[in-house]
């Protein structure tokens, strides 16, 4: 009976965590969320250890899956990537005549271009990572592509890369996504490595900030 209690409470968590990221518009708002975290997540994480004590008879069980809930919302809600957006910017066609592009050639996966709006950012800032891809396959078929962020500093990775799937149709394709710096965020230069990868091949581009 306990471990179907917890069971329902770890449900009952992410749905209560993927609620508080939404809003008006669809994409995730990381300072909205990140407040939301902090109060929803306390809130829920006492709501549940109460819920879940009182039905074990036991208030250490409820204590820590309280803190356990309240420590995922908060996390979900401090999140650092948000907000993923991926739109065409240019037609199968138009890539094609940029490229100069003909079936015989095989496939083609490059990035045009990367960028990092501001470049110079301030700790607990959000700065938002663009990437223009093109793809063309010979037989001109939806693709499905996993990109990739990966920021740097000093040599270390700071924080969990970030990785999502999208399927295109063969074009070229600009893909953004925000990062919220921590609000300790060391000074210094920031190295951002983007990557776009599918089964025809990969492509790679470095871009750079500085946090002052």
């Amino acid at each position: 009976m306990a471990r179907r209690l917890l069971a329902i409470a770890m449900v009952l968590i992410l749905g209560v965590a993927l609620a508080g990221c939404a809003t008006e518009s669809g994409y995730y708002d990381p300072g909205r969320s990140a407040g939301a975290g902090a109060l929803g997540g306390a809130a829920t994480g006492a709501a549940l250890g109460a819920i879940i004590g009182a039905a074990t008879g036991s208030p250490a069980t409820g204590a820590w899956v309280g803190a356990a809930a309240g420590g995922l919302v908060g996390g979900v809600g401090g999140y650092l990537y948000a907000e993923h957006r991926n739109s065409e910017r240019r037609s199968a066609q138009a890539a094609a005549q940029s490229y100069n592009y003909s079936p015989s050639q095989g496939s083609v996966v490059d990035i045009n271009q990367v960028y990092v709006n501001p470049t110079q950012a301030r700790p607990g800032q959000s700065v938002s990572l663009g990437m223009d891809y093109t793809i063309l396959t010979p037989n001109n078929a939806p693709v499905t592509s996993t990109l990739y962020r990966e920021i740097r500093v000093g040599g270390t990775t700071l924080g969990q890369p970030y990785q999502t799937t999208v399927t295109n149709a063969n074009g070229t394709f600009s893909d953004q996504v925000n990062y919220s710096l921590p609000n300790n965020a060391q000074p210094g230069n920031y190295t951002v490595v983007s990557r776009v990868m599918n089964q025809y091949g990969s492509a790679e581009k470095t871009s750079y900030f500085t946090v002052n």
